[in-house]
């Protein structure tokens, strides 16, 4: 059962989201990175710490830009987050690897941005870099309207139970998570198997992001 997004490690594989000023020389055979820059750490300095998240990037042990993306809640200046979140975009296109995105209260903003890309990306007879919405709470409404645009959804502990249904029925893919919480993946797979209904082994294999996202590195 693959942990789609968080900040420890345990038995399960997992995308372990780093600080670039963390990053150590090798980690565990079993974790994957995703570095980027959190919107609630963006500061008017923001163009330094995402030239380090670039170099970052080229690791292939680096499976995903993020965590990043716009918070209109807990962050700073939405503007600047904006301007760090289009370079990060940038830096995902260039490199061709998925997004990890927070988004607090700013799916309008965060559609627009991928409207942008996908003209940008028409422009040039390409394809955007798949993103993914990590902690995803909200609405079936609100899911059909960021899946419509292609975005996909990541899902932790706390979830709106009709969306989390509707995307299972759905036959997109989506990802679990613990997020920051002091749980294993384990308890999340447990937990999403029984209000779905199904086997926790169907749902591991279901959601593996390793046989859709990041297949390639497979």
């Amino acid at each position: 059962m693959f942990n789609f997004h968080t900040y420890t490690v345990d038995e399960a594989p997992c995308l372990l989201n780093v600080d670039t000023a963390d990053m150590l020389s090798s980690y565990p055979e079993q974790v994957r990175l995703s570095v980027g820059l959190h919107p609630w750490k963006v500061t008017a300095d923001w163009s330094a710490s995402v030239a380090k998240i670039r170099e970052a990037s080229k690791r292939m042990d680096v499976w995903a830009i993020g965590e990043c993306g716009l918070d209109k809640v807990h962050g700073e200046n939405l503007s600047l987050q904006l301007e760090a979140f289009r370079a990060q975009i940038a830096i995902a296109e260039e490199i061709q690897k998925p997004m990890v995105i927070h988004c607090v209260r700013a799916f309008d903003e965060l559609l627009m941005l991928r409207r942008e890309l996908e003209a940008t990306c028409r422009k040039e007879d390409g394809e955007p870099q798949p993103w993914v919405i990590h902690g995803f709470r909200g609405k079936p409404e609100q899911a059909k309207q960021m899946m419509v645009k292609g975005l996909l959804l990541s899902f932790g502990h706390q979830y709106n139970l009709e969306t989390l249904r509707f995307v299972f029925t759905s036959s997109r893919p989506f990802y679990l998570e613990t997020d920051d919480l002091h749980l294993s993946a384990r308890q999340i797979y447990e937990q999403v198997a029984q209000h779905l209904g199904v086997d926790v082994s169907h749902l591991s294999r279901l959601c593996d992001p390793r046989k859709t996202l990041f297949s390639r590195y497979e």
